[in-house]
């Protein structure tokens, strides 16, 4: 199933927390489906934030190999492109005037509003805040998207979302 899917694509600012750990999620969300991840001002090669690498652990993902890139080096073909900000999705916009059909922000695809805000500099009890967030908007997208693929018949789970990506255990986590 995997190579019959052009990636999703999740683009932040920095490619070192958000999208990473987007990126990361979706392998649990969505194994089958291939994912990258950029940035539209990233530094290229730095590594993932120490807390998205834990938090992406946490989940069962390994963050510990990504090195960010910028949205125009990617080179390979993408189907959906997923930013975590209406600012970010006009940048992409900018870049890449070729993927206009094919760019959403991450809420707006789920059906909800708003940024998804920048975790930098903060604690791991953000990140694990922001994974939450991501996993449910991710199993929205990713139930639309296998809607679209596969058809009217296309069933998933009883709670309606996919399985994986379940949070750690203890379900919700305290501040650090």
């Amino acid at each position: 199933m995997k190579g019959d899917r052009a990636p999703v694509l999740f683009v932040c600012t920095g490619n070192t927390c958000r999208s990473p750990l987007a990126a990361a999620l979706w392998t649990q969300v969505a194994p089958d489906w291939p994912v990258l991840s950029a940035g539209t001002d990233a530094w290229p090669g730095a590594p993932a934030a120490d807390e998205a690498q834990e938090v992406a652990r946490e989940y069962g993902a390994d963050l510990s190999g990504h090195r960010a890139r910028r949205v125009r080096d990617v080179t390979e073909p993408v189907g959906h492109v997923f930013t975590m900000t209406r600012a970010q999705k006009q940048a992409v916009l900018a870049e890449r005037p070729d993927w206009a059909d094919r760019v959403f922000v991450l809420t707006e695809a789920a059906g909800e509003e708003g940024d998804i805000p920048d975790p930098f500099g903060a604690s791991v009890a953000v990140y694990r805040a922001l994974a939450e967030r991501l996993v449910n908007l991710e199993r929205k997208v990713f139930e639309r998207l296998a809607r679209e693929a596969e058809g009217p018949e296309a069933s998933s789970g009883e709670d309606g979302a996919p399985d994986g990506a379940a949070p750690p255990e203890g379900g919700q986590n305290e501040e650090a």
